[in-house]
């Protein structure tokens, strides 16, 4: 009887959707509260309103969970001495840390994805109207489904040790739920099952956004973003032509380009940011003025008043940014790093309680507003990195080493950009060291990217940051689905170790 009443309370979890509430203003951002029940999804205007809500909760899953859970899982950040209880676990890597992108979160905004896809062939309203909410319902279907493979499957490219003797996904559903029935005990799909579903999601919705043309960039899907996306999948994938054509068509296409030296933090503190080709986006109504965001936890104001500070940067990162105790700098003239003179500074110094930290100033409150800190989610800088890697591992070399020396032209002294390595293996540890720079407290990048070449973490300098590797073999690299999931379905199978 705990089995079934577990699924149904998971089910219905699913299926209860809130009202909605008014939808002006919607053109500039999204409010949090607009969202719609099944019944209002039988017009356009109530369609409408649940893809607004899904928007909101794209703004919180992008907060200070997915944005800096898989930095503390590898050896970008941890946890200072004096903290506030959180995230505490993460930088030792404790069983279910790596189930940092909720399972049953991920499901409820599917199912609503599926719905609006139920309705949208139903409804009537202008074609323009109906191919933009198919293109972003589509665009969330697949970037959901994607986020699940990457924290509770193997990786694409290193599937072992295999489940059961089987490459197991996540499990797929393109249906409404509408009630509990034998479709509610699925199995989990292959790994190949579920990329190939997130391909053919995000390709529709690259075509339906290409006949309705984007609305409100970069604040919600559009052709452009999607292809970035399409572009970071293939890269995961192994797919190196594809990935290298979509970070290239992005490159071509895109309003916005990297910024320079003198500029990056305009990447973070502009509104929207300089590089973002998908950014999530708070409203006066979305901000409540509660600890709950990036900056609230991973920076603190020097005045102490704003901000828990619990996420600093590991001395090795410190080193890596080319910057010690000792204030020496960088002869790169590299930007990513503690600049000499107090402002908009990527990184700061911060005597928290005694302890000497440095923290993050990518979040912190540049747009006039403390906890404000709308969180790019596709940047220009990837759609270089993701092509010089591409690139590299095709062995066009020099078609890597040209667009990685333009993208480091932008971060530091042209003297010292070009890329001059000879070779593919060490082309590609340079643009792994780039990413992990340029991505050091974002999307959790650092995280996805060493489990997606099947690499192990490595933590720990000698008398400043001792750690515990994590070998890419151990169970942790995966995350545990829920065991309300599995007790429930009896089809389901848990990830080995759990």
């Amino acid at each position: 009887m705990y089995k079934y009443n577990s699924l149904l309370s998971f089910l219905l979890s699913i299926v209860m959707l809130a009202g909605i509430s008014s939808c002006e203003g919607f053109l500039e951002k999204f409010p949090r509260s607009a969202m719609a029940d099944e019944e209002a999804m039988e017009n356009i205007e109530g369609i409408e309103g649940t893809l607004y809500g899904l928007y909101s909760r794209f703004i919180y899953s992008h907060l200070s969970t997915r944005n800096l859970a898989g930095c503390l899982l590898t050896d970008n950040m941890k946890i200072a001495v004096s903290n506030s209880g959180r995230f505490i676990t993460y930088p030792d890597n404790q069983e279910n840390t790596s189930s940092f992108i909720s399972w049953s979160a991920r499901y409820n905004d599917i199912n609503r994805t599926n719905m609006m896809m139920h309705y949208l062939d139903e409804v009537e309203a202008d074609e323009d109207r109906i191919n933009r909410a198919k293109g972003q319902a589509y665009a969330f279907r697949g970037y959901l489904y994607f986020e699940l493979l990457t924290v509770y499957a193997r990786p694409y490219m290193y599937q072992e040790p295999l489940v059961q003797g089987q490459p197991l996904g996540v499990i797929y559903k393109t249906e409404p739920f509408f009630g509990i029935d034998e479709s509610s005990f699925e199995p989990r799909g292959t790994i190949e099952e579920g990329y190939q579903l997130v391909l053919d999601d995000l390709g529709l919705a690259a075509d339906y956004l290409s006949l309705a043309g984007d609305d409100n960039f970069p604040y919600r899907f559009s052709e452009l973003s999607v292809k970035a996306l399409l572009a970071r999948v293939h890269l995961y994938m192994g797919n190196w032509q594809q990935a290298a054509d979509f970070a290239e068509e992005v490159i071509a296409e895109s309003p916005v380009g990297l910024v320079d030296k003198d500029n990056y933090m305009d990447a973070f503190a502009a509104a929207p940011g300089a590089e973002s080709i998908l950014e999530t986006a708070f409203t006066a109504d979305d901000r409540p003025h509660v600890n709950n965001s990036v900056q609230g936890v991973a920076w603190r104001s020097p005045d102490g008043v704003f901000g828990y500070g619990d996420i600093i940067l590991r001395h090795d990162m410190i080193e890596l940014l080319d910057y010690n105790y000792s204030n020496k700098g960088d002869v790169r003239g590299d930007i990513r790093r503690l600049a000499e003179e107090p402002g908009l500074d990527l990184v700061f110094e911060h005597d928290k309680d005694g302890e000497l930290v440095v923290f993050s100033n990518k979040f912190g409150g540049h747009r006039g507003e403390y906890y404000w800190d709308d969180a790019p989610v596709i940047r220009m800088s990837e759609m270089y990195l993701i092509a010089a890697e591409a690139y590299a591992e095709l062995d066009r070399l020099d078609d890597s080493r040209d667009i990685l020396t333009e993208f480091r032209e932008h971060r530091m002294d042209p003297d010292f950009a070009e890329v001059t390595v000879d070779n593919k293996e060490d082309i590609i540890d340079l643009i792994l060291t780039e990413r992990r720079l340029e991505f050091f407290s974002e999307m959790s990048h650092r995280w996805f990217d060493l489990r997606r070449r099947g690499m192990g973490i490595i933590k720990g300098c000698p008398d400043n940051d001792p750690g515990s590797p994590l070998e890419f073999t151990d169970y942790r690299i995966v995350g545990r689905i829920p065991n309300a999931e599995i007790e429930a379905n009896e089809n389901a199978i848990q990830n080995p170790g759990y």
